[in-house]
């Protein structure tokens, strides 16, 4: 089970500077996917199956759902995949951006137990007299709290990866190489820039065998881009952070 008092605060925060703008029109609100799943007026990617929690943009009084994230926690790694949704009559208002930065400010105050199996080891004992030995010593399971620290998104256009890398300070190792080769500056990359890295290639006027040759030999072509957003680097919350109170001011309500 998941705590999310504490990102509830957090998002209640954020929900204070949206209704000051916006009076109570719109509403963001976090809960587990349980608590949405029944409603009828949900617009969220169909993509995820069974994510974990939703955090949603309504449209009050009507209390629509009109953008979402959905989100996926891998308590393993600590990590949380997001996917967006707007509902397409609200497209171009910047919800999905608004979303997304909401969801990484709370995001590392999502929490969650885990149980650690502390491995047996061996320790070197050593008694006057006598020849040294190994004496074998049982674990005992264990149960800490852990919680999110990185976020991860799939990218499927430039579009996508200039939003994440721009304003969220996401990574991936390739485009990471590719951005310092060229000298790019990540405050001002630019959708051209991007758009070298990850071509939007149509492959309409290639015969089959190019085209099979072509996919063959790009073996990631037209997979989305994997970026990763890491919640516990200081300059990457300030962006974040940013990133809200900007998007605030030019999104319509």
């Amino acid at each position: 089970m998941f705590q999310i008092g504490e990102a509830k605060a957090k998002i209640a925060e954020l929900n204070e500077k949206l209704q000051q703008k916006c009076n109570i029109s719109l509403m963001l609100e976090l809960d587990l996917y349980s608590q949405f799943k029944d409603r009828n007026n949900l617009s969220i990617n169909e993509d995820m199956i069974n994510p974990h929690i939703v955090l949603c943009l309504n449209k009050m009084p009507e209390n629509h759902c009109i953008s979402s994230i959905a989100c996926k926690i891998n308590k393993a790694d600590k990590t949380m995949e997001i996917s967006s949704k707007t509902n397409s009559s609200h497209e171009g208002k910047k919800y999905n951006t608004l979303l997304r930065s909401a969801i990484m400010y709370a995001a590392k105050h999502i929490k969650y137990k885990i149980s650690k199996s502390t491995r047996k080891h061996e320790a070197k004992g050593k008694t006057k007299g006598k020849t040294k030995g190994k004496t074998k010593v049982k674990g005992k399971n264990k149960s800490r709290v852990a919680h999110v620290t990185k976020i991860i998104s799939r990218s499927i256009n430039p579009v996508s990866t200039l939003l994440l890398v721009k304003y969220f300070g996401a990574t991936n190792e390739n485009l990471d190489e590719f951005i310092d080769n060229n000298e790019y500056d990540r405050a001002t990359i630019t959708l051209d820039q991007i758009k070298e890295f990850q071509q939007e290639l149509n492959t309409d006027d290639m015969t089959s065998s190019e085209e099979l040759e072509y996919v063959e030999n790009n073996k990631n072509f037209g997979e989305p881009l994997l970026l990763t957003v890491n919640l516990l680097n200081p300059s990457v919350a300030e962006k974040i952070q940013d990133t809200f109170e900007s998007t605030l001011k030019k999104m319509t309500c």
